[in-house]
């Protein structure tokens, strides 16, 4: 147990009327997950699976964000695969017992997952933000179940290595999610309105965002995937190289800072088949633009009906 999980505990004993009522919103608001639960050695992961098809089109999300980020994506590619998103760690409707949230983390449990509903490769792995680190390591580890790769303004490990360009804004956010982790059993984030999640949802993914995004394990969670954030960096920096031939599709956000853009330039040389296109969008390409990325990864599954 962490010094910060600590003193959450502490708070939620001293400030108890605010634990048992932030708890009594909590079921209050609470929501059906919209896929199925499945259990794994360490966690019981929600997973929503939809289409069908010999190849899987797998959705990672990015940091702070779950499955129903996908509300746009999912829809249209289950027309003509079969596709898959979770929820990591603790957020949204999984729940876990693991004591770190790293990128090679997410890879063992994302195989667990896998196992569990009996799915085989072929893969196309859609990473967002930081879920593009897992993405990327899971086709260096297992290079030969990934058919191709989807960064949708993808984070570099650069962006989270302490270093001197990088300190100020790590020490900054780091200070905001411990914040958000000790305060969220007496309710704090949901009076300042600061709920764990990504704009932009459908109306009915929203609403459900009202009861995961103010959960105790969404706080917990991210803070824990951002404190293990340098440890996921560090597993990429020294991960294997992908394929020189494998597919990749590096989608830009333009509305980006320059470290950020910079960063991005260093994706579009992971192989010697990678594309590069830029959007005129913040962040959230996936919800902002949904078009351009489910036009991308039909031209992947495309090009993976011709091979075979």
């Amino acid at each position: 147990m962490t010094l910060a999980t600590v003193f959450r505990n502490a708070l939620g004993t001293v400030g108890f009327p605010l634990t048992i009522w932030n708890l009594a919103i909590d079921r209050k608001n609470k929501v059906k997950p919209p896929g199925q639960i499945v259990k794994t050695q360490f966690s019981e992961v929600h997973a929503i699976v939809s289409g069908e098809g010999p190849v899987t089109v797998i959705l990672e999300a990015g940091l702070s964000s779950i499955s129903i980020d996908w509300c746009y994506i999912q829809p249209e590619i289950s027309k003509h695969a079969r596709v898959i998103s979770y929820d990591r760690g603790s957020y949204g409707w999984s729940r876990t017992n693991r004591k770190t949230m790293t990128s090679l983390d997410s890879v063992e449990e994302l195989r667990d997952v896998l196992s569990a509903l009996k799915i085989d490769p072929p893969f196309i792995l859609v990473g967002h933000s930081f879920g593009g680190l897992a993405m990327r390591l899971f086709a260096s580890m297992y290079p030969d179940e990934v058919a191709g790769l989807v960064l949708v303004d993808a984070a570099h490990e650069n962006y989270y290595v302490k270093n001197q360009e990088n300190a100020k804004r790590i020490r900054q956010f780091s200070k905001l999610v411990t914040f958000g982790h000790i305060t969220s059993l007496i309710g704090i984030p949901r009076i300042l309105n600061q709920k764990i999640g990504r704009k932009f949802l459908t109306q009915e993914h929203e609403e459900a965002l009202k009861y995961v995004g103010y959960t105790i394990g969404a706080y917990q969670s991210v803070y824990n995937e951002y404190r293990d954030s340098e440890i996921s960096a560090h597993q990429l920096l020294n991960a294997k190289p992908l394929p020189a031939d494998l597919p990749v599709v590096v989608m830009s956000a333009n509305k980006q800072t320059e470290i950020w853009k910079k960063n991005q330039l260093l994706l579009t040389n992971l192989t010697d088949n990678t594309e590069h296109i830029e959007t005129d969008t913040g962040h959230s390409v996936h919800l902002e633009d949904p078009g351009v990325v489910i036009d991308h990864i039909i031209k992947l599954l495309k090009k993976q009906s011709n091979l075979s």
